[in-house]
């Protein structure tokens, strides 16, 4: 019996960058979570983005917002972790900033930048999320849950750049949608988070299914026996997966939607 679905959004759940779902995937949530089937929302994107992809659900899902540092259940914020010591952020910030391409920093209800760059912001800012351009981002005293930093050509092939190794010895590293390689603290991450759902809630390895993309899913994906992955994600992540997906661009066959339909007519 499934008693837990955690999906990835961007890519897996909806198409990239969807600020409104279709009104046919928040009519599936709601039955599977009439069925007690907990529901959770496993992203990149922080909280201020995927609190409003659904509304009238939005008390009763379990979000792992900023690829697990930002733990929130309905309304209430369970956990917030830093990405690091403030040493440890000023090393990456300062990498950030040499880079000459945006980024952002989440903290667990908003995001911020130094760039001044409008057409980032309205990125940023299409996709549902809270985002305000200030002069210098650790003078706020907010807790940086993500750093993202923007890969114009795709973040895949930049992630094994020996640029960013002494990073991934201090933070947890991945790619994470179309540009981005994003920054966390070290062992928080996705597959971390699920880890804690499961523990808290009794819920073996059989009795949940877990669908993602990217390598930032890579940790929820590997420990699970029903993990579900892009027909276009890397090699990498299609070798710890169990199962493919049709992308959610391609209408309804093979689709995140169409599994999650099926599993609540049965």
């Amino acid at each position: 019996m499934i008693k837990m679905i955690v999906t990835d959004i961007d890519g897996t759940l909806l198409p990239e960058a969807t600020p409104v779902p279709p009104r046919e995937v928040t009519e599936v949530i709601g039955r599977l979570l009439d069925q007690g089937v907990r529901v959770v929302l496993a992203s990149g994107r922080p909280y201020s983005s995927l609190r409003n992809l659904f509304p009238e659900l939005r008390e009763r899902l379990t979000y792992l917002c900023s690829n697990g540092s930002v733990v929130v259940e309905g309304e209430k914020l369970l956990e917030a972790v830093p990405i690091g010591s403030r040493e440890e952020i000023s090393y990456a910030l300062d990498f950030a900033r040499e880079r000459g391409e945006n980024w952002h920093i989440d903290s667990w209800s908003k995001s911020y930048t130094e760039s001044t760059d409008q057409a980032y912001l309205d990125f940023i800012a299409g996709v549902g999320v809270e985002i305000e351009s200030v002069e210098d981002v650790e003078a706020l005293g907010v807790p940086i849950t993500k750093l993202s930093l923007v890969y114009p050509d795709g973040p895949d092939r930049h992630f094994h750049d020996p640029e960013l190794d002494p990073f991934k010895e201090v933070f947890s590293v991945a790619p994470a949608g179309l540009v981005f390689i994003d920054f966390n603290k070290q062992d928080v991450n996705k597959g971390s988070a699920v880890k804690k759902l499961c523990d808290t809630y009794g819920i073996g390895q059989e009795e949940y299914m877990v669908f993602g993309d990217a390598m930032n899913d890579l940790t929820m994906l590997a420990p699970a026996k029903n993990s579900w992955c892009s027909e276009r994600s890397v090699d990498e992540v299609k070798a710890a997966c169990a199962h493919t997906f049709a992308p959610p661009e391609e209408g309804s066959e093979g689709t995140v939607l169409q599994i999650l339909r099926t599993l609540a007519d049965s």
